[in-house]
């Protein structure tokens, strides 16, 4: 069974970045999903977008919208965009990021279940916080979860490159 790799840690310390960083220099054809912000605007509302990990945000999706006190969750796009990313033939998945807006896309949360019982490796970031999904992802015995700082950042980056780098052998 395949080990499968997801980064933790605060808020904007870097997790997608390693995977960006990683993904650079691997050859591997990706499955899965990204999230991004997108559409800012000076009130603070923003959008979340779900895309495809091989291609950019504009082929991509509201999955959320940012307004100034809390979040519209649309998780019908995670049950059917993001439960179509991750079905993508590929020899590597990533899933950066799963966190709470998935709490309601029950489709998608057994989609993500399901790829991690399977053969092909996963490349994500899991939200640092409990909900019952969450939760379920960090338990899973596939699952390698690494807790990214400031300081460790860059030592994770080669960590995690050198296992991505193994699947290419």
């Amino acid at each position: 069974m395949a080990r499968h790799i997801f980064l933790t840690g605060d808020l904007q310390v870097g997790k997608s970045t390693i995977i960006s960083k990683v993904l650079a220099e691997t050859e591997l054809s990706l499955g899965g999903f990204k999230t991004v912000g997108s559409n800012y605007k000076e009130n603070g509302e923003s959008d979340i977008i779900i895309y495809p990990a091989d291609k950019s945000p504009d082929e991509g999706y509201t999955a959320a919208h940012r307004k100034i006190r809390g979040k519209e969750v649309f998780p019908e796009i995670f049950d059917t965009r993001g439960t179509e990313f991750l079905s993508k033939p590929a020899e590597l998945i990533i899933m950066d990021e799963l966190g709470f807006m998935e709490s309601d896309a029950k489709i998608f949360q057994s989609k993500v279940l399901e790829t991690l019982n399977c053969d092909i490796s996963v490349l994500g970031v899991v939200r640092n916080m409990r909900t019952p999904f969450l939760d379920k992802v960090r338990e899973n015995k596939n699952v390698d979860v690494i807790f990214v700082t400031k300081e460790n950042r860059e030592d994770i980056f080669k960590d995690v490159l050198k296992k991505i780098r193994a699947l290419e052998q």
